[in-house]
């Protein structure tokens, strides 16, 4: 999706922007420091060089010896102590370069000095050092901090890149389920809506007509005008349980289970269908009735809906470590495992739910049930067994009450990188 491509390189820019500009001064900082203490490091050595010049290179490492270079206001020949014949024929062009500097640094032929010097009555007292092998050393660090500033600037980089995909997961999830709700419900409204368009066509070809005349055409734009009700109302039912805007209390499943199979003993019976019970008395959870009632009634519904030819239908609620456990079980074809897979999804309908006679389903109904348990901080599975057929698992969370008798709300198991 373009939105959330470019979402994702906004927050990758930015974060490695920032992440730049940071590592930038702290490096940078870091280096800065490195190079001011290795400047006044030499420059400590230089003053010691200048107050004892006779004894100073007898007692320090060769990189911080010092060439001394005395010159006299009369004009007498410098006198110069220290190592300088190292430097060949360059030599004499160093001490003139180190005189006319008189302090501070210079450079001759890739080599780095720096000087300093004390007046005398009777002249001048030059301190000289060759800072090459400091400056290479520096030169290496910066190298060095330099090649760990882009490493570090591309890894985050990488790293934004990476996690921004997680982070706008939800987002692009979200997105996407709202374009296929939209699509989807749209599709789903296409029908009736030519339906009624087609009937009201033939009713206004025909003017001179009686209401009793149009009851056919009357009828099938009810019916559809209901269909659409119970579209809007079933998305309506979706968003609420998918927002949490439930008002919960101490509810006793067990009633509500038996209730809901009691509803369905004349449906079962008209069908042909054996409705077995084995409820345990008894077993509260903390929720909303009129959510959980539907939800058991959408099971119940399903499995009768395509238990078969003399089938049966199996209802057990028992308590499964700790957990509140229903089981609805139908005769019939096994479901696939693709099928179970996309069971829950909204206005998704298995081969057998297409080829079933009434075909009034939208494929919201399981999608309910699954956002009732979500929403009851509990979960719920499809699987089939084959030769047997098809089984919904659902575990809700047993009531737990405070010592004062109110109930305990459950926590819902947060995702990775939910946002």
């Amino acid at each position: 999706m373009d939105i959330i491509k470019k979402q994702r390189i906004n927050y990758t820019v930015t974060t490695t922007l920032i992440a730049a500009i940071f590592l930038l001064v702290v490096l940078g900082g870091l280096f800065g420091v490195v190079y001011g203490s290795n400047d006044v490091f030499i420059n400590k050595a230089l003053d010691k060089a200048l107050e004892d010049p006779e004894h100073y290179n007898d007692n320090v490492a060769n990189d911080l010896r010092c060439i001394f270079i005395y010159t006299y206001n009369d004009g007498r020949k410098p006198i110069i102590d220290g190592k300088v014949d190292v430097y060949g024929d360059d030599a004499a062009e160093i001490i003139l370069k180190a005189i006319s500097t008189a302090d501070g640094k210079f450079e001759y032929d890739d080599c780095h000095f720096v000087v300093a010097n004390r007046q005398y009555t009777n002249g001048t007292l030059y301190a000289l050092i060759d800072r090459t092998s400091y400056h290479k050393q520096l030169a290496n660090t910066a190298i060095m901090v330099t090649l760990l500033y882009c490493c570090s600037v591309v890894f985050v980089a990488l790293l934004a890149l990476l996690s921004s995909a997680r982070l706008l997961f939800p987002v692009a999830s979200a997105m996407t389920k709202q374009r296929d709700l939209i699509a989807n419900a749209s599709h789903e409204l296409k029908t009736p809506l030519t339906i009624i368009a087609t009937n009201l066509s033939v009713i206004k070809s025909e003017p001179d007509s009686t209401v009793k005349d149009n009851e056919k055409w009357i009828t099938s734009i009810s019916t559809q005008l209901v269909r659409m009700r119970d579209l809007v109302n079933s998305m309506l039912e979706l968003s609420k349980l998918e927002q949490s805007e439930l008002q919960k209390q101490d509810v006793n499943f067990s009633e509500i289970v038996e209730g809901a199979c009691l509803e369905f003993e004349a449906t079962c019976f008209e069908k042909d269908v054996k409705l077995l019970t084995d409820i345990q008395p008894d077993l509260h959870v903390y929720g909303e009735s009129k959510s959980l009632e539907r939800l058991v009634v959408i099971l119940l519904d399903n499995a009768i809906k395509y238990s078969g030819d003399n089938g049966k239908v199996g209802v057990r609620l028992f308590v499964d470590s700790k957990r509140i456990h229903l089981s609805v079980m139908n005769t019939g074809e096994c479901i696939s495992k693709e099928d179970a897979k996309h069971v829950f999804d909204r206005f998704y309908r298995t081969d057998g739910a297409r080829q079933n006679k009434d075909n009034q389903s939208f494929g919201l109904g399981l999608s309910i049930a699954s956002a009732t348990v979500k929403a009851h901080c509990g979960e719920i599975d499809c699987h089939g067994i084959e030769g047997k057929g098809t089984v919904f698992d659902v575990y809700l969370p047993s009531l737990k009450v405070k010592k004062d008798g109110t109930p305990i709300e459950p926590k819902k198991k947060k995702k990775l990188f939910e946002l």
